[in-house]
């Protein structure tokens, strides 16, 4: 798809229009978050667009570049590799959920669980299902994309793992001792509502449906 979202002349200019050659660190200059940071912004929406269209083997970081209107090698001012760029991307999506599953944020509202779960169900958030879909099968052939993927999940557990704990302690009744166990099965779970949109299509945007799976997260952490 050619095209850029914005005008390509009001890109600023950058003197790094040549991608590292194999092999090569490729390292990201601080630069001026002013500037840098709508640019990032248009290269992860134009990412989103091709990697859900074409697939991350397809979608080329050249075309990624075009679309967001700089120059293929100035796209690794802001990324060291494509699937350093998937991950963020899928990032990104995860962020409309009312509970962010990445590391350092102050979130720790276990009640938020199932309201996750059901939110992952709402028509709007076809795209996002489809991203997820797109990092666990590019995580089969790329093994980069394997490594920053598993990374993520590890932290995604983690933080599961002690909302589970933090609602038991609350309530002061323990449903499972294997928190650990059912943290796993949620990150399942969740991955499970994701092939919707494929196997059943009909319960995307359902109420019973979204009610039937908040209710059931709810029992299974134990609230």
């Amino acid at each position: 798809m050619k095209g850029s979202p914005v005008p390509v002349s009001s890109v600023p200019h950058t003197t790094a229009a040549r991608a590292p050659q194999r092999g090569q660190a490729r390292k990201r200059p601080r630069g001026n978050a002013v500037t840098s940071e709508p640019t990032r912004e248009r290269i992860l929406s134009a990412a989103a667009q091709l990697f859900a269209e074409q697939g991350f083997a397809r979608a080329s970081m050249p075309a990624i570049a075009s679309l967001s209107g700089i120059t293929a090698g100035a796209i690794y001012r802001h990324f060291e590799s494509k699937a350093e760029l998937l991950l963020e991307v899928v990032k990104r999506a995860l962020r409309v959920l009312p509970l962010s599953f990445e590391e350092g944020n102050g979130e720790n509202d276990a009640t938020m669980l199932p309201e996750v779960a059901a939110r992952l169900t709402d028509p709007t958030l076809k795209l996002l299902r489809q991203l997820s879909l797109e990092v666990h099968a590019a995580a089969r052939r790329d093994p980069e994309v394997s490594k920053l993927l598993v990374e993520y999940d590890e932290t995604a557990r983690r933080k599961i793992r002690a909302l589970i704990e933090m609602a038991q302690q609350a309530r002061k009744r323990r449903v499972t001792r294997d928190t650990e166990a059912t943290a796993r099965i949620l990150m399942v779970f969740l991955m499970g509502l994701n092939h919707m949109d494929t196997l059943h299509p009909h319960l995307v945007g359902d109420r019973a449906w979204r009610e039937f799976v908040a209710s059931h997260v709810a029992a299974l952490v134990g609230m």
